[in-house]
Order: C-alpha cells, then structure tokens, then sequence
C-alpha cells in the first residue's frame, strides 16, 4: 500500500512467498535499483553452505532465534537482535542453530531481484537448475560446511 504522500508499506501477510522459507518484501526495482528485502526463516540444521556476491555487499539482521555466520574459515555464533555487514565478495552462509526456529532480515544486492521467481519456476528438487538460477543471480558458490568444518 502508499500512503498519500508516496511511502510504501508492505503488510506482515504480504511478499512474495518463496522456497526455502524465503518472503521477499521489497525488490531493487522498487529502491532505484539499489537493495532489496527479503524474511528468511527456518529450523535447526537448515543451512550450512556458503556463498559470495560478487561486487555487492548484504546485511541481515537476526529477528529471532540463533545462527552460526559462516565465513570462508570463520564460525560465529549469532542471537537475535544483532546485525551483520557481509561486506562486497566476502564469503558468507549461515547454519541455523538452537533449540527453535530462526529468521532474520535479509537486506539483499539488487542482483538477487528475481532470484525467488527464478527459484519457484523450477523443479524445487532440481539442484542443478537451482544453480543455474543462482548464478545468474551474481552467486558463486562457498564451501558446504554442514559436517562442522
């Protein structure tokens, strides 16, 4: 919705609801071109795998639950409330973590505008076609760090 004086609010039951628990709020189009926003949630021992933007930074921030960051070697542990700077190139993921449920604030490069619709116009078991969306996304493929590396 706009409000009279042109601010966009998106409803807590509005996004475009993708895979893997993702409900994109906001596209790039929508900010000139610069970010866009997206909720991620899930459960323990979703996640695991890492990934780098190229040439374009990301933050999330953690609404619920806790998270390990992954990084290229690094491991960090991460609660709710706290904010993370992935800066252009850095290799990132995260691993869900916890007793409960995780979700966070994804505030995405532009590159991934249309990534979920992408992702949703695909076989949801077809890994390889998953791949070929990504990376016409702008993401290169990290380590896959599920066995604790």
């Amino acid at each position: 919705m706009r409000t009279d004086d042109g601010l966009l609010v998106v409803g807590t039951d509005e996004g475009l609801v993708g895979p893997d628990d993702i409900v994109v709020k906001l596209q790039a189009t929508e900010t000139g071109g610069r970010w866009g926003v997206a909720v991620v949630s899930g459960v323990p021992g979703e996640g695991g795998g890492t990934h780098v933007h190229r040439g374009e930074p990301e933050g999330f921030f953690l609404l619920e639950g806790e998270v390990e960051l992954l990084g290229a070697t690094s491991r960090t542990p991460i609660r709710a409330g706290a904010f993370v700077l992935v800066p252009a190139d850095t290799e990132h993921g995260i691993r869900i973590v916890g007793s409960g449920p995780a979700r966070w604030l994804a505030i995405w490069p532009a590159s991934l505008d249309r990534l979920v619709e992408g992702l949703l116009m695909i076989d949801p078991g077809d890994e390889a076609a998953a791949e070929l969306v990504r990376s016409r996304h702008g993401i290169v493929p990290g380590r896959d760090r599920r066995d604790g590396s």
